[in-house]
């Protein structure tokens, strides 16, 4: 009986709608309505053990039976996407410091390390779980144990003062949900705040302040020589998450480049925007905001800054696919990267980051980042190596003291030039004025060498 129940009450709304002359409600819009009212709850009964090799490979087994052509390229996304929407749970995203999103980064974004699961009352160390968990809130008096969280573009070689609900402002260590594929680009300007706007495989938690610098530019890697900004001018502990103009794509293209050590999360977070939403063959499916088609380019191409919703023909694009391969490799997966896949899958969104799971199956549907469109293999769920997490993360570099090629060719340039000047003057003296200038330019070096010897 109940599963005819919700076909009748969307009948209904819509027929009740469609004589409302001022409303502009279709069905897609009743049905966001009905999914976001009734995304569930976040649980209070958690598991916080790591998922074992065998359970992963069970999780991708629909794959094992594909040729190896279906395995590569295109192909291999349009077969994940099966896999990860399958069973995968929605929750709201939204402005308010009670949504369920901002629950869920006490558990699967927090400071494992300075906010210990011992610390949380109803864990059981023994089985490694927490029964009867009590989430905060921004209201001051219910904000519970108000744990530290991992957020995103906080250096994270510096002490880590982010805390789940002390400050949701774009200021200092406050937090923001951080939309790693902006949800201007692609899924806006509709009713539904769940689907990808509230997958938390991509919607994690991030510096207020860079989240803001970030703003909807794509991703790359910015020449030194046209920096904008660098977060680090502002806040010590935000360096190396800079504005600037493309190093791949020249100079009249802004992108967003974050610190090393964030630079391979991104890339594999947005490498399963494009594999859970994807619209890679005609599958019936209504594309809006919950479901929207999306593309990783290796251009830019034009955004509108309100946003725009994609459809079958008009995809919402994100780059540059190129600088995205050679960061999921630069910044290899971590163990916090890994846990925070597992407790989604265990807890909360119950799919998994294919891309976090098996890292090189992004080479196996674009190629590399020096050589796009050739994949470099098939994926092989039953055999393919399964990451184990880096022990060794990548710290920003402080590119403030380092000179690049073209700034190096301006200054040897310089000197050259100031060389010539020097000879030619010298060579109009008369030989009076040549012995005087030898000798003080003698006298001086002298000078400069004792000085340098009574330092030492």
């Amino acid at each position: 009986m109940k599963k005819f129940i919700v076909p009748l009450l969307l009948t209904f709304s819509f027929c009740f709608i469609s004589t409302q002359s001022s409303s502009k409600v279709g069905v897609a819009q009743a049905f966001d309505l009905y999914v976001q009212k009734n995304a569930v709850k976040v649980p209070t009964e958690i598991d916080l053990n790591d998922v074992e090799d065998e359970k992963i490979r069970e999780y991708y087994a629909g794959l094992d039976s594909k040729s190896e052509s279906e395995l590569q390229g295109t192909n291999l996304l349009k077969n994940l996407k099966t896999v990860l929407k399958e069973g995968h749970t929605p929750y709201a995203y939204g402005a308010s410091g009670t949504t369920q999103v901002w629950q869920a980064y006490e558990i699967i974004d927090r400071d494992w390390t300075k906010s210990p699961a011992s610390e949380i009352e109803g864990y059981n160390p023994s089985t490694n779980k927490i029964i009867g968990y009590v989430y905060g809130s921004s209201v001051e008096k219910d904000r519970g144990s108000d744990p530290y969280v991992h957020a995103l573009y906080v250096n994270r070689d510096k002490d880590n003062g982010t805390k789940a609900w002390s400050d949701h402002s774009q200021k200092n260590y406050g937090i923001n949900q951080e939309h790693v594929w902006p949800k201007s680009l692609g899924f806006e300007t509709q009713t539904s705040n769940v689907g990808a706007r509230g997958d938390m495989m991509h919607l994690m938690a991030g510096n207020g302040y860079v989240n803001k610098l970030h703003s909807n530019y794509y991703y790359g890697n910015v020449d030194s020589s046209t920096l904008i900004e660098d977060a680090g001018t502002t806040y010590s502990y935000l360096s190396g998450n800079k504005l600037g103009y493309s190093k791949r794509l020249g100079g009249s293209v802004k992108v967003f480049e974050p610190q090393d050590s964030d630079k391979g999360d991104i890339a594999r977070a947005v490498f399963y925007m494009m594999a859970r939403y994807s619209y890679l063959e005609a599958t019936g499916e209504t594309i809006d905001s919950s479901n929207p088609n999306l593309a990783i380019v290796n251009d830019v191409t034009s955004w509108q800054d309100e946003g725009y919703p994609s459809t079958q023909s008009e995809t919402g694009k994100i780059g540059i696919l190129q600088d995205l391969l050679e960061w999921n490799k630069l910044d290899p997966v971590d163990s916090f990267e890994i846990h925070r896949n597992n407790l989604l899958y265990r807890n909360f969104s119950h799919n998994r980051n294919p891309f976090i799971d098996f890292p090189q199956w992004a080479d196996y549907i674009w190629g590399t980042s020096e050589d796009l469109n050739h994949p470099t293999g098939s994926a092989k769920p039953s055999s393919d190596v399964i990451a184990k997490g880096n022990d060794a993360p990548v710290y920003p570099k402080d590119d403030s003291k380092k000179l690049d090629i073209k700034t190096i060719a301006i200054i040897a340039g310089v000197a050259v030039v100031a060389l010539i000047i020097v000879i030619v003057i010298f060579s109009k003296l008369s030989k009076k004025n040549k012995r005087k200038v030898l000798k003080t330019t003698k006298k001086f070096v002298k000078k400069q060498t004792k000085s340098s010897k009574k330092k030492k």
